[in-house]
């Protein structure tokens, strides 16, 4: 069955996944920039050296209070965004989505430029960055030509497992803009509501949740080491064996990993106790109106009706920060969700969304 999914299929859930689709990339860098090369060692006076177990390459100059930044993933623009830094730029599926995920953010982005994906270094040259946030290549590829990039500004170029955790990107970004505080209060907040959480449930923690994306492009299903699935493991909530797959037995199983594609024939990998069922967000009416047409036709599928947690009404649709859950403020929605659904309560433990 798996062997019938198409490498095209694959290739373009994992651009939806990652985000964006790749856009022309300029071959040179405008000369009016000054070259900027950050190396280790002999960091100028308003700069300090950045170490970092996620960061892909070599120790960084980096400013010590940059202002002026382009982030290229969710987590480095909602650190950013927090921190009361300037956003430059960032690319344009994160534009699309956000405002929709966390709609307090609308108006800090509507005047952000977009550099595309992978970024344009045309662009980015021009908007003369002091700082420049991206992650190392996926199966769609990087999001900016490093080498390219630290010739204009320097570059903290992050380690993509950081797409698997929103702990991960969110931890590196307060270390790189120097919040640490900060990021050592959202992870005790996180703990505080992951706590309220389990109490809620109780015994009924054991249950076995299923988490499940469709879209135009295909079903897929979300193993572990995915932003949702670490939030369940953070909770303590179990998975179907199916879907409980880590790494080299994901792989053995599916000849893939992570983001597991399958047929609607294949429907019943997508049990469990529960099931959590997902589409990306999108700002464009026609892409919107196609991917809600996708999540209608799977629920009309007898296979799909024939699951037991389908049967018992533990199917629930959520909304689209599932998708793009690495982040902090987005990881909390989940969490409200599973309060939501599995424990028919709301948590007492507010979110902090201001630095304190």
């Amino acid at each position: 069955m798996f062997q019938r999914l198409t490498i095209t299929l694959i290739t373009i859930a994992v651009l939806v996944a990652c985000g964006g689709q790749p856009t022309t990339q300029p071959a040179t860098i405008p000369d009016t920039v000054s070259p900027l090369v950050a190396s280790t060692g002999n960091c100028s006076a308003a700069q300090r050296l950045f170490e970092h177990e996620l960061l892909e390459g070599d120790p960084v100059c980096i400013p010590s209070d940059p202002q002026r930044i382009i982030a290229l993933d969710m987590a480095s623009v909602e650190m950013t965004l927090l921190a009361g830094k300037t956003l430059l730029a960032t690319s344009g599926w994160i534009l699309s989505e956000l405002p929709l995920l966390h709609p307090p953010f609308a108006k800090l982005l509507a005047a952000v430029e977009d550099v595309g994906y992978p970024a344009n270094l045309e662009k980015v040259a021009l908007l003369k960055p002091d700082l420049i946030l991206a992650v190392g290549g996926t199966t769609a590829g990087d999001s900016i030509d490093a080498d390219q990039a630290r010739q204009i500004a320097p570059l903290v170029f992050a380690d993509p497992v950081i797409y698997n955790d929103w702990k991960l990107g969110m931890r590196l970004w307060a270390d790189v803009l120097g919040m640490s505080d900060w990021y050592d209060a959202m992870a005790a907040n996180y703990q505080t509501r992951i706590g309220e959480l389990r109490a809620a449930l109780g015994t009924t923690i054991d249950r076995e949740i299923s988490v499940l994306s469709v879209s135009s492009y295909g079903i897929s299903l979300w193993m572990p080491d995915t932003p949702p699935g670490a939030i369940l493991s953070d909770v303590g909530l179990e998975r179907p064996e199916a879907q409980n797959l880590i790494g080299e037995a994901a792989t053995a199983r599916y000849r893939t990993s992570q983001y597991i594609p399958i047929s609607t024939e294949r429907l019943d990998l997508a049990d469990g106790d529960a099931i959590f069922y997902f589409t990306y967000a999108s700002r464009d009416p026609e892409i919107a109106s196609k991917e809600r047409n996708a999540i209608t036709m799977l629920e009309q599928q007898p296979v799909w009706q024939s699951l037991k947690a389908v049967r018992a009404g533990q199917a629930f649709l959520v909304p689209e920060y599932w998708w793009r859950s690495q982040t902090y403020l987005l990881a909390n929605k989940v969490l409200d969700d599973l309060f939501l659904h599995l424990a028919n309560t709301k948590a007492s433990t507010p979110v902090i969304e201001t630095v304190p």
